[in-house]
């Protein structure tokens, strides 16, 4: 694309001449002899760029032009970089206090010449090239031989400019030679030589790059003028797709309304209903709608109807069945009874009985045919017939391998002209009104509808350029591209979207074609992307215009996204973020792709890529795929280091690095840019080491602009300190660093800074003389203190953002704040002005007159005044407000008698009329914000109409205010006549603490809205904390708490009118809540109750009137309450699902409502009651039985918890309506909670001790059961009938025996059997003759135990039935067993076990010999075993993945033997006496991820970092 290399050849010549805009780098030359030089260069530089400027943004289909303008390029970068160098040096000279050399003098030549030998001729120390040495470093364990050889400078010019050479490193801690890679212990405090600057060699590079230039130059300038105006293209093919969801963005679907249809009908009624399976793929070229289609056909009303279950999973180009299957398993609902598995296994239960629609979209590589069928395994498993996978790929081949019969697949063309001719025009006028009003472009846009070859994306993407300007001019422009002529290939859509690229100025241009060095899909914050605009230097202002870069950058966004180059989105914490499309995103690769290259590890073998010679920027991005094993990793080092013959990495000028594991090829990457000198700009991304471990000559890097390093382990790495030398950085990116100790002291070298992002805003704080850095944009905290005055403020002018200046007690006069000059700083967002508030002594007049004349731009948003002791608010604040538009203002531990506009305040021993507050005509017009933070004297605070004084205002924070007795705000007149009038309309966040005199405010909420709200120490007689909460997923809850006051008006502090969207209350040891105002909380679903008192916990009011309240989950914590209360409190919520109980001494028994009890007296809508009663025998008899305290519980109950109840029982139910004949106590228990799921019982001793053989007091629909500390149950029997239960803990139920267990396997459901604690359980297990004459007729489903009694288990005969199906086998606080015997392996080490832990088995000193034999283990966990020495001398087993040792301080060494070459991950934490692994080669070659963590040897850390590079994870933690 010749178009785009003129427009970056100009471009780079345009910043090379950017020296020349001022008179300093020209004299700083003269004075140095290299004037003629710098002269020739400038001239020649002009001469090009005024070649190039008539032909930008004209193409050029001439290949040798092409080559020609590459190589004029170059030339411009060779002329940049020796004039960066020049200006670097003229900046060292400057800051060595030698700049003179660069000043106009009156005094002469002669005087010029005296100050050359003082600024230059003291630096010629090097040879002509590089000093003569040869430096060998060793990182990570890799050797990297740096070789800098004494050469002809001819030879060397125009490939780098010398400029320095590279001192041996060596870390101090590694006497053998072998780095430690990330350590935080290494020496890094000598300083680097300071770079010296070789004039000769300057000089004859210029007059080298001069003569290639004006080579190149002659020749371009022929060809030009030869070839006129026949411009032409060179079409392009997007590859790339975005991540789709079922949801069309278009509405109406044009011209494949037979071809939906017929989908529609083959899938629902026609010949696919006959197949339990069916694969349709659609295929097409990108963007002709096959997405869209498929999106309708989703959501047409017969799909929708005809089948159970339907998903939508967006594949793009990484197929990974595994994946796939994980992840849509988690949009297919779970059904009742289902067993815990692997995801495939979930599917195949779910679909089992259900037809399905699945549409896997936009797949793009399944080129291996078993994964394909992988993924239709769980798929093909469903009994009912019907079930459909439509498939979207632009691929044919794809679309073969993935069905046999072709009928079966869908092909998409083109639109038919009439319906593309109606989408075209849809997309640019929207409406038939605006196309009527523009007929007189219908002729020009159906011209161009003929040539966009039907595809609809080509339409939406040109109809939104066209739309922007509705005139024929612009039209007409758009008909007569060449690019159309070009575009010859059925499916060609990238000329389409080329062309909207053509229409963007030049400047956009370049901003977008950058973005092509992220990953695809990447979330680009706003600031990040305009910092990433500065690094590269692509940011200009247009001649005249006076803007600041961060603004132009902005512009050039906001264009960007109204072309539609990149589309809004939001991060996961809700922060706008934005997205190039990826078709947008693989045109931006292709514009850009003469000088960047983006290497997507997963995309294909670096071996393979054609790599330009013209390359200046390189971006790679790792994915698990290069990592997934040692050989994979090794595989891929090896293809890396095939970029080191072909890549001239000298001439790169940015380097980027993506994926959390390119850490791993630290060492590779080490070796290959030992060479890169000329990096201006440098973005690590989740980097785990140190950048002097990547870049060798990091701090030789003269060029350096931009840095951001976004460690993914910043505990262990550090950022560079030594920064002071990088003179042209403007962007350092540390904010992904909490703890940057110190600062050089010389920071303020970095004159052209701009951005310094840091974490926390001390670090901004400690840098000194930071007025020197005049073109910084934020320095968020200056303290301060000597060395520190407020005249550094008044350099930096360019301050925006948020500023905060402590410690302003230490200003000795008035006038020093002046020198501050924040009038000047208009982009200045936010100010905080604070004073000690401990300080011992205070000046208030002087005080009073530094508040003054600190005053800020009219332009501020946000305000703080902290510690101020003056009498009286400034008048920029009060008489004479200018801060008008602020948004926040925080007014902290200030003592005045003068307010702003902010209502009425009264304070204590202040007449009122001495007290300013309310200036007429003076108010905020945009408040947001308000914060009274301890103010002592603040006595009242009244507000008269506050909607109309605060309109916007959303925070209100009143905090540490002593003497506050009240909170009004009344509303006038006119706010009275609305019915719904509100203090505060917008308001969302209210916080009031620490006021203990404050007795009065309005009941809270103050708006209708959800509010977060925190009320705490406040003087209210009944109120000891008030917590209100939102979250995104709608849950609005309310955690209220009272004072044990009698007598006080509690619940009047509650505006329950506002509470009608809150949907869980927390009531702390609170008086009874009449019911009315339960009423009134239609959207409550979670009730929480903590009562200390005996009351009920609700005033009922009129007792004839039943309440139905929407409760579905109820908690209740210590209410002394009787089984009366709590059961007929039980009856009010219908809905109730949930209910969990903590202790109670009244509550002796347990049963449950008979179905007269439970009938519901009217309609079930929220919060109603009606006047029906219950049944008076019902009501007899539960009055009769509450006084042996037996609760009734309802039988909707799906989740039921009972904790602490130390005298309750069961009692058969005396209520029910359906007794069965035979059966002891009638119902019996809990049978009669049918819907009962999940049952735990803890410290309820009693409750199943009447319980035998003959019994069975729980509901078969039981699936999940938790016993712990419960006794008195003798056996299992009486659990034995619970057929759906999977999971069954029990824990400390002293006397409990395992017989009935078997039983109770048989029913072929249990997977989870947890027994602790619980003593003997095993013991006297022979079969019952009653219940367990027969062994069960199927096996065992059981997969997981966990028990702390090997002797036990190991004795019972019901030993074998237990282990028969056992996956998992957990040994759990077992302090006896020291050692298995032979029997107990064979018994307890079965073969199908994949996972084994060994958890707090304290006496344990060997592990069972017999482990290495099992064939199917893939996990072993040894955790807190204190007593283990060594692992098995025979080894582990040859299937084992993962090896956990954890906290096992006796286990001295990894034998070599010991580790499974199967083996695939290996974890050791906690294990001091650990000094090594196994040397390398008797690692398991499949070894993928090592990590040693906390309490290891330094021995062993040391060994583990050498092995960086060689396993694909390793991660080392201290």
């Amino acid at each position: 694309m010749a178009g785009a290399l003129v427009s970056a050849a100009f471009s780079v010549v345009g910043k090379a001449l950017a020296p020349f805009t001022d008179d300093l780098l020209k004299d700083w030359a003269a004075s140095a002899k290299l004037g003629k030089n710098v002269e020739d260069l400038e001239l020649e530089l002009l001469s090009v760029k005024a070649l190039l400027e008539p032909a930008l943004g004209r193409e050029i289909d001439n290949s040798a032009l092409k080559e020609l303008l590459v190589r004029l390029q170059d030339h411009g970068y060779d002329a940049e970089d020796v004039l960066d160098e020049l200006e670097y040096f003229r900046i060292q000279d400057e800051l060595n206090d030698t700049s003179d050399a660069a000043d106009k003098h009156a005094k002469g030549c002669a005087y010029n010449l005296a100050l050359n030998a003082k600024a230059v001729g003291k630096h010629i120390c090097l040879p002509a090239c590089l000093s003569a040495a040869t430096t060998k470093r060793e990182v990570n364990g890799c050797k990297a031989k740096l070789t800098f050889r004494a050469c002809n400078p001819i030879h060397a010019v125009g490939k780098r400019f010398p400029c320095s050479s590279l001192p041996s490193v060596r870390d101090d801690d590694d006497k053998d030679g072998n780095s430690t890679h990330s350590s935080p212990q290494r020496n890094h405090t000598q300083e680097p030589p300071k770079l010296r600057f070789n004039r000769v060699d300057a000089s004859k590079r210029m007059q080298h790059i001069v003569k290639q230039l004006q080579l190149v130059h002659q020749r371009v300038s022929g060809i030009i003028t030869a070839l006129g105006s026949d411009w032409s293209t060179v079409p392009n093919i997007a590859q790339s797709r975005p991540i789709t969801t079922s949801e069309s963005t278009e509405p109406k679907l044009y011209g494949r309304d037979n071809i939906m249809n017929k989908i529609i009908r083959n899938i629902t009624q026609d010949k696919h209903c006959g197949e339990v399976l069916t694969v349709i793929p659609i295929v097409g070229p990108g963007g002709i709608g096959k997405t869209t289609l498929a999106q309708h056909v989703y959501h047409s009303g017969e799909v929708q109807e005809h089948f159970d279950v339907k998903a939508w999973k967006c594949v793009s180009l990484n197929f990974d069945a595994n994946k796939l299957i994980e992840d849509i398993e988690k949009d297919i609902p779970g059904i009742d009874g289902e067993s815990k598995g692997t995801a495939g296994q979930l599917i195949q239960q779910r679909l089992k009985k259900k037809s399905f629609l699945l549409i896997l979209d936009d797949i793009w590589d399944c080129s291996n045919e078993d994964e394909w069928e992988q993924l239709l395994v769980p798929f093909k498993k469903s009994q009912v017939q019907g079930n459909i996978i439509i498939v979207t790929t632009r691929f044919p081949a794809q679309a073969q391998l993935m069905v046999r019969k072709i009928d079966h697949s869908v092909y998409l063309q083109g639109l038919d002209y009439k319906e593309f001719k109606d989408l075209f025009l849809d997309f640019v006028f929207g409406d038939d009104q605006s196309r009527k009003d523009h007929t007189f472009l219908l002729a020009t846009g159906d011209k161009i509808v003929r040539r966009l070859k039907g595809s609809p994306l080509a339409a939406k993407t040109v109809g939104r350029l066209l739309k922007n300007q509705l005139d024929l001019v612009h039209w007409t422009r758009v008909l007569e591209s060449k690019e159309w002529e070009k575009s010859d290939g059925k499916n060609d859509i990238m000329p389409a979207l080329k062309l909207s690229y053509d229409y963007l100025p030049s400047q956009l241009q370049r901003c977008f074609s950058y973005c092509a060095l992220f990953p695809q899909d990447y979330k680009f914050g706003r600031e990040e992307l305009i910092n990433f605009w500065i690094g590269l230097d692509v940011l200009h202002s247009s001649c005249g215009e006076n803007k600041r870069i961060e603004d132009i950058g902005l512009s050039h966004l906001k264009q960007l996204v109204n072309h539609g180059f990149f589309e809004k989105g939001a991060k996961k914490d809700g922060s706008t973020c934005y997205i190039i499309h990826d078709l947008l995103h693989e045109l931006a690769r292709n514009v850009s792709s003469h000088e960047c290259l983006s290497i997507d590890g997963s995309q294909s073998q670096v071996c393979t890529l054609q790599i330009r010679p013209s390359i200046r920027h390189l971006s790679i991005n790792i994915d698990g795929t290069r990592v997934e094993d040692r050989l994979i990793l090794k595989n891929s080092v090896e293809d890396f280091n095939t970029l080191d013959k072909r890549l001239k990495v000298e001439k790169l000028r940015s380097l980027m690095l993506f994926g959390e594991h390119h850490g791993c090829f630290v060492k590779a990457f080490g070796d290959l840019f030992k060479e890169a000198k000329a990096l201006r700009l440098v973005f690590l991304s989740e980097a785990s080491y140190e950048v002097e471990d990547l870049l060798h000559n990091f701090y030789y890097l003269v060029h350096l602009r931009y840095l951001r390093i976004q460690s993914s382990s910043p505990d262990e790495t550090r950022f560079p300190n030594k920064l002071s030398r990088f003179y042209h950085m403007t962007v350092l990116d540390a904010k992904h660093y909490e703890d940057i100790i110190e600062l050089p002291r010389d920071m303020s070298n970095l004159v052209k800074l701009r951005h310094f992002l840091v974490c926390e805003d001390e670090t901004h704080a400690s840098i000194v003389e930071v007025g020197k850095l005049k073109s910084l944009q934020e320095l968020r905290r200056f303290v301060v203190r000597q060395g520190f005055e407020l005249k550094q403020l008044g350099h930096l002018v360019e301050l925006c953002g948020s500023l905060r200046i402590d410690n302003l007690e230490n200003v000795q006069l008035k006038e020093e704040a002046d020198e501050a000059k924040l009038m000047q700083k208009s982009r200045l967002q936010e100010l905080k002005l604070c004073w000690n508030i401990v300080r011992s002594t205070t000046e208030t007049t002087l005080e009073e007159h530094v508040l003054e004349r600190l005053k800020p731009s009219q332009n501020l948003l946000k305000l703080s005044i902290i510690g101020h002791r003056g009498a009286s608010c400034p008048s920029w604040l009060g008489i004479n407000l200018s801060v008008t538009m602020l948004e926040s203002l925080c007014l902290d531990g200030v003592e005045w008698q003068t307010f702003p506009p902010i209502g009425e305040l009264w304070l204590v021993n202040v007449p009122h009329e001495e007290i300013s507050g309310n200036f007429r005509n003076k108010r905020f017009e945009n408040l947001r914000r308000l914060e009274l933070v301890n103010l002592p004297k603040l006595k009242m605070w009244a507000v008269h109409a506050p909607c109309q004084l605060f309109p916007y205002l959303e925070v209100i924070v009143i905090r540490g205010c002593s003497n506050l007795v009240e909170l009004s705000f009344p509303h006038s007149a006119c706010c009275q006549q609305e019915k719904e009038a509100l203090p505060f309309p917008k308001l969302s966040e209210l916080k009031i603490g620490n006021c203990p005199q404050l007795l009065s405010f309005p009941p809270v909420p103050w708006t209708e809205a959800p509010c977060s709200i925190k009320i705490e120490g406040t003087g209210n007689s009944g109120l000891q904390k008030l917590v209100c909460t939102k979250s995104l997923n709608s849950r609005y809850c309310l955690t209220i708490e009272e004072k044990d006051i009698p007598g006080s008006t509690f619940w009047n502090v509650l505006d329950f009118h506002n509470l009608t969207r809150l949907t869980e209350l927390d009531m702390l040891k609170c008086k009874p809540l009449p019911l009315r105002h339960l009423q009134m909380l239609p959207s409550l679903r979670t009730l929480k109750m903590s009562c200390s008192s005996n009351s009920f916990p609700f005033d009922e009011g009129d007792n004839h009137v039943q309440y139905q309240f929407p409760v579905e989950s109820l908690l209740i914590h210590r209410w002394g309450a009787s089984g009366k209360e709590l059961t007929q409190l039980l009856t009010y919520f219908p809905k109730l699902s949930d209910l969990r109980m903590w202790y109670s001494e009244k509550i002796t028994g347990l049963g449950v409502m008979g179905h007269q009890a439970m009938a519901t007296p009217g309609p079930s809508s929220p919060g109603h009651k009606v006047g029906q009663q219950q049944d008076p025998r019902a009501e007899e008899e539960i009055v009769a039985l509450a006084a042996e305290g037996l609760l009734l519980l309802p039988r909707q109950l799906q989740e039921l918890l009972i904790c602490d109840y130390l005298e309750l029982s069961l009692h058969s139910n005396p209520l029910n309506d359906n007794k069965e004949d035979g059966r002891t106590g009638g119902g019996g228990g809990l049978q009669d909670l049918s819907s009962l799921r999940r049952l735990d019982i803890s410290t309820c001793p009693k409750l199943l001790s009447s319980y035998h053989s003959s019994c069975f007091p729980l509901p078969t629909s039981l699936e999940y059961l938790e016993l712990e500390g419960v006794v008195g149950l003798e056996t299992i029997v009486p659990l034995s009938n619970l057929s759906s239960l999977t999971h069954l803990s029990i824990c400390e139920c002293d006397g409990l025996r395992v017989k009935g267990l078997l039983s109770l396997l048989a029913q072929g459901h249990l997977t989870t059997l947890r027994v602790t604690e619980t003593p003997n359980f095993f013991v006297d297990s022979e079969p019952s003759r009653v219940h367990e004459q027969v062994l069960p007729s199927r096996s065992s489903t059981l997969q997981e135990l966990s028990m702390d009694d090997v002797a036990g288990v190991t004795a019972a005969p019901i030993c074998s039935s237990l282990f028969s199906s056992l996956t998992t086998l957990v040994f759990f606080r077992d302090a006896k067993v020291e050692h298995f015997t032979e029997e107990q392996e064979a018994l307890l080490f079965i073969n199908s076990l994949e996972v084994i832990r060994f958890e707090f088995c304290s006496s344990l000193q060997y592990l069972p010999a017999r482990l290495h034999s099992l064939p199917s283990l893939k996990r072993l966990s040894i955790w807190k075993c204190t007593a283990i020495q060594m692992l098995p001398k025979d080894g582990l087993p040859s299937s084992l993945q993962e090896l956990v040792i954890d906290r096992c301080p006796e286990i001295q060494s990894l034998p070599k033997n010991c580790l499974p070459s199967s083996l695939q991950k290996l974890v050791i934490g906690g294990c001091p006496a650990i000094q090594s692994l196994p040397k390398v080669d008797d690692l398991p070659s499949s070894l993928r991820e090592l990590h040693v963590m906390y309490d290891s040897s330094k021995e062993l850390r040391r060994h583990c970092r050498k092995l960086i590079g060689i396993i694909p994870i390793v991660e080392i933690r201290d």
